[in-house]
């Protein structure tokens, strides 16, 4: 069992002026071995040194000296035994010479240099994998961490030992369990100061198992959503209600960005009041995190089985493409009216909150599935029926069977349905709903006409949270 505790550090001026050293010095060391492995393989892949296998000494290029690794140029290739070093080991024996060549360096803890190579390493690891992108350099902003490895640091109630730095207290917000193990710490820049996340480990503690199949009892469909009274909408008939922490302190954060335009540029007032809006959105994110932990845990808590739909989050809030007319001139896109729903669903953050609920059942043996979404908030979860016109916007109506309900629940109670079909439980009644069918509208005649015969008798369950006529292109909630 692994699990991670978080606390804010309490260093002095002296200690935290060599984290920030340590972090700057760290940044050059990764680009720069970032840059030697790119290198190294464009050369194997096309030799451009010409004669020279190496330039500042003029080396000659020889079968032995040149080429040898598409890794990395740095360090000795082989180790004493004759076998060939990977690209970290490789980089890993140029420290020393790095120390000499830059004295500076030694004020690092050499274990903090080698993990920074173990993350650079990782990278790459994680790219030819296939699941994430190639690796890149790292600005200031990206760059704010590092870590050490197991078996360095010291904890004594609030207080804990880093090599190099020495003792400093800490927030101990909970006490470190006990029975486990130290497996990493990493040191953070926030903007309100520096964080340390001890990760702990006790391998007698076995690894939550997934529920089985036979087991399950409940499954809980979801559907998500950017309204202010719905970030989620469950298929048992409950909303999720989005606080939009953004949106609530987006008028300070707007008077502190014009205050900070109207300081001198690169002054110690505008730095300082950088910092405080960099604060501000760090209290966006501590809001937004602490609630999606509390619904993460409420969802698991309520359901054996909790089936999501599958977002292309990225292509959502995808810039529109430029339209330009005859002439040249560009014409409107729509942009300028979408920039508002993309700043809603950054401030939903429905990515972190997938990943937050699918920890969470990972750690309680919950199971949890994402399903595609499509066409779920046209289709009738009680007969199938697809149909654009069901749909008016947040009711809906099958025009098929009948079935009246909130647009977001059907939707969440269709996306369940299909998580059903996927793990193969054939029990409906695992939903906990029943639906009720306010009987099959006319095919003919208005529209108005038929929807109000349709809903000439009110329905009494109360997942159908609204009832609605289209009269005279207006929805009337009952």
């Amino acid at each position: 069992m692994i699990v991670t505790h978080k606390y804010k550090l309490k260093p002095s001026e002296s200690q935290e002026k060599k984290f920030l050293n340590w972090i700057s010095m760290l940044r050059s060391h990764y680009n720069y071995c970032l840059r030697d492995r790119i290198e190294a393989y464009e050369e194997v892949k096309a030799p451009r040194l010409g004669e020279y296998c190496d330039l500042r000494t003029r080396a000659s290029c020889t079968p032995l000296t040149c080429s040898i690794s598409k890794n990395s140029s740095l360090g000795e290739p082989f180790k004493n035994n004759g076998k060939k070093r990977n690209a970290y080991e490789q980089q890993s024996s140029e420290l020393p010479s790095l120390k000499k060549s830059h004295p500076w360096y030694k004020t690092i803890h050499s274990t903090v240099l080698q993990q920074n190579l173990r993350r650079l390493d990782k990278a790459f690891q994680n790219f030819f994998d296939g699941g994430k992108g190639y690796p890149k350099f790292k600005k200031r902003h990206q760059f704010k961490s590092f870590s050490y490895p197991p078996n360095q640091v010291k904890v004594e109630g609030d207080k804990i030992y880093l090599p190099s730095i020495g003792w400093m207290r800490m927030y101990l917000s909970c006490p470190l369990r006990e029975g486990f193990e130290m497996r990493s710490v990493t040191i953070r820049q926030k903007a309100d100061g520096f964080y340390v996340a001890i990760q702990l480990e006790d391998k007698t503690i076995p690894q939550t198992q997934p529920i089985d199949l036979v087991q399950v009892k409940s499954v809980l469909g979801v559907d998500c959503g950017a309204r202010p009274h719905k970030l989620l909408a469950l298929s048992n008939g409950e909303n999720i209600p989005n606080p939009q922490y953004e949106k609530r302190l987006a008028k300070r954060k707007t008077l502190r960005q014009r205050r900070a335009s109207r300081k001198k540029r690169g002054s110690n007032n505008q730095r300082q009041t950088f910092k405080e809006l960099a604060r501000l959105d760090q209290k966006i994110v501590n809001q937004r995190e602490d609630y999606q932990w509390k619904v993460a845990h409420k969802l698991n808590r309520i359901s054996d089985v909790i089936v999501m739909e599958k977002l292309n989050i990225q292509g959502m809030i995808r810039k529109c493409q430029p339209k330009q007319n005859e002439k040249g001139h560009f014409l409107k896109n729509g942009q300028s009216a979408k920039k508002a729903l993309n700043r809603l669903i950054r401030d939903c953050s429905w990515g972190e909150l997938k990943d937050k609920i699918r920890q969470v059942a990972e750690k309680f043996g919950r199971i949890f599935l994402e399903v595609d979404p499509k066409y779920s908030s046209q289709t009738c979860s009680h007969c199938g029926f697809k149909d654009k016109k069901n749909r008016h916007k947040e009711s809906f109506l099958c025009l098929n069977c009948g079935t009246s309900a909130d647009a977001d629940t059907n939707a969440s109670i269709t996306l369940a349905k299909r998580g059903i079909k996927i793990l193969g439980i054939s029990l409906d009644t695992l939903l906990g709903v029943t639906q009720k069918v306010t009987g099959k509208p006319e095919t003919t005649g208005s529209r108005n006409r038929d929807t109000s015969e349709a809903l000439a008798s009110e329905p009494t369950n109360p997942l159908q949270l609204s009832l609605f006529e289209w009269m005279n292109g207006r929805v009337i909630v009952r």
